[in-house]
């Protein structure tokens, strides 16, 4: 029965809405679905569905081309779409503002042009999804559009995007700091100074930032709404998210809860609803504070304006419209026949010291890579192997069910398994915190001696502040790295962020390597000046093993990369994407796992998505073609309950290795 109307589908007022949650939870459904939705409703209203994720699935999900230019969407003439090439827009920023950043970093150090402009190049990249944010936020305030809806990338990287205006903010200061010497010494011989360019780029910085916080904190005009399923990894993820925008004061009515299984007379539906019964209960008592939307799974994949209209129906409570549901019994045995056959552990996968999983956000990457550890250790007796994470929305603890969090960790009954969520911004911390302990102690003993040591001293201090976004991940498998060097364990299993960000990951080492020789560089420049011994030391240990880390990743023998993907048209696009970039990186991938295949059953609504997988099965199995040199493909079944703790991941793991790993 239809109930009230979400606000996020009736407040007129709004002028920003975001969408956000764990990977694979429909975000970008709800907010193409959304678009169309207000876009049919106010058809003199001008409106922009916008994405920052870096492996957008806009395009996919409004099934027409879009990229990264305004781009009208067919058959509504106010509606207009734009997948953010958010790489693009950093480059127009250094090439529009480069001469400026020189010029302020010239007058405030000893740096020469050279210097700078490589430091600055280098310490920019990451700040790409920043820009994004502030065009979307130009955008809005521009008012060429009524409504601007921002599908977001998984919840822990939407966070960071949330958090980068305080990046921003760090760089103003650091930046204020380098003019203010400048501005001294042009005082101190007499003048009057007079502010030019460079102050003119400080204060429009400046006020890109106050605009995008008075945007975000504007309760009228602004709305967030998680997205979410009801299982327990997706609601303990949605919890962390709301705690999160409350900090950061970003207004939230709603809680749309996707994929709610419908009671109906089939063995297999009924329990996939009574494992879902559970968690719903959960969510309405965790998320009491909001309204909710609870939205019923539908048969076929939810992509094209036809369905995503008809997924609309559902949001507002409403029976969708049938679009021909497979009879009973189609795709049959013969057609998918060996879907459930277990398969032998592909070979290359036992000689990797280090295997990463990864692929599309809500495929099941964390609960595959738990089932393999557990697998392979219990395969391995008396080796020691390290499960961990460097997501910024750890998912480890959910997925074990047991407590995990920042400490390495036995896992409960499993011989030789440990686990680590790694929080990455505290080995940043610890390094920062030495850095600016060594600055303030060597600058102490020379302030005596230099008229310009009160503006070195604090420019010097906050340099570290310029860090490309990032580090503090690649910071996390430094240590990995530490370990791996003094044999900790046989075997290192990492559970990646969504595909757009682990590329991102992969691609960072030989950026940071050669962020790190820059910033050995600037510090060289002091050095005669002030000793910066332990900094400049650590800086050049860390560049060498940097190079380990790009040479490790390129090891066939030692690195491993498992894909996991689902047979769903948008999860088979990005992992076409996936499995052509880590070709172009050569990073070996002996497997790709395909999860959550519909298996077999006496029932029409399961008949309709098992047809519907078939097509997304053949075609991922010409993507991989295991005969040419390509990985293996591995099909793996949805299971009617959620596979959480270890009795479930154990089940699940021989199910796709084979043997008996209890």
């Amino acid at each position: 029965m239809a109930g009230p109307t979400p606000s996020f589908l009736s407040d007129g007022r709004l002028q920003l809405l975001l969408f956000g949650g764990k990977g694979g939870v429909g975000k970008t459904t709800v907010a193409a679905a959304t678009a169309l939705y207000r876009a049919a409703r106010a058809p003199d209203q001008r409106i922009l569905v916008v994405s920052t994720d870096p492996a957008h699935s806009l395009a996919d999900s409004l099934d027409q081309p879009i990229g990264d230019e305004i781009t009208p969407v067919a058959g509504l003439p106010n509606l207009y779409a734009l997948e953010l090439d958010a790489g693009r827009r950093l480059a127009a920023f250094k090439q529009r503002y480069g001469d400026v950043l020189q010029t302020i970093a010239d007058r405030g150090t000893y740096f020469d042009q050279a210097d700078i402009a490589s430091f600055l190049d280098l310490a920019l990249p990451g700040l790409d999804e920043l820009m994004a944010v502030i065009e979307v936020a130009h955008i809005v305030r521009a008012g060429q559009y009524g409504l601007v809806i921002l599908d977001t990338a998984p919840t822990g990287h939407t966070i960071r995007l949330l958090a980068l205006p305080q990046l921003l903010g760090d760089w103003l200061r650091v930046l204020d700091l380098m003019l203010e010497k400048h501005r001294y010494m042009v005082k101190a011989f007499g003048r009057h100074y007079r502010p030019d360019e460079t102050d003119a780029f400080l204060e429009r910085l400046a006020a890109d930032l106050g605009q995008l916080h008075a945007l975000w904190s504007d309760e009228t005009a602004t709305e967030f709404v998680p997205v979410t399923i009801p299982e327990a990894m997706s609601i303990a993820e949605t919890a962390r998210l709301l705690a999160s925008l409350n900090r950061l004061r970003l207004p939230v009515r709603t809680v749309v809860v996707n994929r709610v299984v419908v009671p109906r007379d089939c063995p297999f539906c009924a329990a996939r609803r009574s494992s879902q019964e559970r968690c719903l209960a959960e969510i309405e008592r965790r998320f009491s504070a909001w309204a909710r939307v609870l939205v019923p799974l539908l048969p076929q994949e939810v992509r094209g304006p036809a369905s995503l209209q008809a997924y609309v129906q559902a949001l507002l409570g409403q029976e969708p419209e049938s679009r021909g549901m497979a009879v009973q019994g189609s795709g049959g045995a013969g057609e998918m026949g060996g879907v459930f056959r277990r398969s032998p552990t592909p070979p290359p996968l036992c000689s990797a010291a280090l295997l990463l999983f990864g692929g599309k956000g809500g495929v099941g990457k964390t609960t595959l890579a738990a089932a393999t550890a557990i697998h392979l250790a219990r395969r391995e007796p008396g080796h020691r192997t390290l499960l961990f994470s460097i997501d910024p929305a750890h998912s480890l603890s959910d997925s074990l069910g047991q407590e995990i969090g920042n400490r390495i960790t036995p896992v409960a009954g499993v011989a030789g398994l440990f686990a680590l969520e790694m929080e990455a911004p505290e080995l940043l911390d610890e390094l920062q915190r030495a850095y600016r302990s060594e600055i303030q102690e060597v600058f102490s003993a020379f302030l005596g001696n230099s008229f310009d040591a009160p503006f070195d001293r604090p420019v010097m201090e906050e340099l570290i502040s310029l860090t490309p976004p990032g580090l503090d991940e690649l910071m996390a498998l430094l240590k990995i790295m530490d370990f791996m060097a003094a044999g900790e364990f046989d075997r290192y299993i990492l559970d990646l962020a969504p595909t757009g960000h682990a590329l991102r990951f992969l691609e960072l080492p030989a950026l940071v390597r050669q962020w790190f020789i820059a910033f050995f560089r600037l510090l060289l420049k002091y050095q005669g000046v002030v000793r910066l011994t332990r900094v400049a030391e650590w800086l050049r240990d860390k560049s060498k093993q940097l190079r380990l880390v790009e040479q490790l990743l390129v090891d066939a023998a030692r690195c491993q990369f498992m894909v996991v993907t689902a047979p769903e048209a948008m999860i088979v696009r990005e992992t076409e994407r996936l499995l052509r970039r880590l070709a172009e990186l050569s990073i070996a991938c002996p497997g790709v796992l395909v999860n959550l295949v519909v298996p077999l059953t006496a029932c029409a609504f399961c008949a309709t998505m098992r047809t519907e997988q078939q097509r997304y099965l053949t075609e991922l199995a010409g993507l991989v073609r295991p005969d040419s040199g390509g990985p293996g493909l591995i099909q793996v079944p949805l299971f009617p309950h959620e596979v959480r703790g270890l009795p479930a991941l154990t089940e699940l793991a021989a199910t796709i290795y084979g043997g008996n790993d209890g």
